[in-house]
């Protein structure tokens, strides 16, 4: 799908500084981002350590057919020796300007949608994923070849280098929870997801749900917020997408005609149950 070529991004200004883009209407916040309208047509998302979506939305711009939203401009990356702390984050990448995507999120309008309608939603994105998965990797990681960078595995528990294989992503969650639960507990909660050789390790978008599905009518017209890319084990999309806080009876449709086939109900509500106890658990979050 076309860009809005009309948009220079050499002809963008740089924010004057967090205080001009918090006077700015919300349109969404996320966690501790928050997205913004910077100008007509574009948008502008902020706040703590930005580098890793922005990488990860120039990666599928480039690789994707679907609309992605596109990088017009962001804050320097820091160098990679270069350390400070949480409060000094303008130092950091800390903003980014993407063009604005056209549609509606499709949480919005998929409560009125006709099963022809869910069904259109259903094949599009079985090409969005087929698409996706064919961009593989021999790690299990960020989009750039790094760890994981993101809200799945935050502060103090972020990884210092990306996996080698599923066994060992697995193996790492199973430490962590190692901290705060039981040893029966771990080994039964992690023990229903493949780990040999032959998992498929796959682009994932990691919260591919209607809130980040643009549409026109049944038409997908984007598909946002990539903050948590990667490269995952092929289970981690399917269970994200099955998210039980966002099933309702038109996304089940969608589902099922996307994932033929029985449910993985046990992969589903361990996943679920990872990110729960992740967040409960983390020191860092009051």
């Amino acid at each position: 799908m076309e860009d809005n070529l009309l948009i220079n991004p050499k002809t963008l200004r740089s924010p004057t500084g967090a205080d001009e883009l918090f006077r700015l209407e919300c349109l969404q916040a996320t966690g501790d981002k928050t997205t913004s309208r910077f100008a007509p047509g574009i948008l502008v998302k902020f706040h703590w350590h930005m580098e890793a979506e922005v990488r990860a939305l120039q990666f599928v711009y480039e690789r994707l057919s679907i609309r992605t939203p596109r990088v017009l401009h962001h804050a320097p990356f820091p160098r990679a020796d270069a350390a400070f702390d949480v409060w000094d984050w303008q130092k950091g990448c800390w903003y980014l300007l993407m063009d604005e995507c056209p549609g509606v999120p499709l949480d919005k309008v998929i409560g009125g949608m006709t099963p022809t309608q869910l069904d259109h939603i259903a094949d599009q994105l079985t090409l969005v994923l087929k698409e996706m998965r064919s961009c593989t990797s021999t790690t299990l990681g960020s989009v750039s070849g790094g760890p994981y960078d993101n809200r799945f595995l935050r502060y103090p528990w972020q990884p210092s280098h990306a996996f080698s294989s599923v066994a060992e992503y697995l193996e790492y969650y199973r430490e962590v929870f190692r901290e705060f639960c039981g040893a029966e507990f771990v080994e039964k909660l992690f023990s229903c997801f493949p780990d040999g050789p032959n998992v498929p390790v796959c682009l994932t978008h990691g919260d591919l749900l209607p809130r980040n599905i643009l549409v026109d009518g049944s038409t997908i017209t984007a598909i946002i917020d990539w903050e948590t890319a990667g490269f995952y084990p092929e289970f981690w999309e399917y269970c994200r997408m099955h998210d039980p806080g966002w099933m309702t009876p038109q996304w089940a449709h969608v589902l099922e005609r996307v994932f033929p086939g029985p449910r993985r109900e046990k992969e589903i509500q361990a996943v679920w149950e990872i990110l729960e106890y992740l967040h409960n658990n983390n020191p860092c979050i009051c």
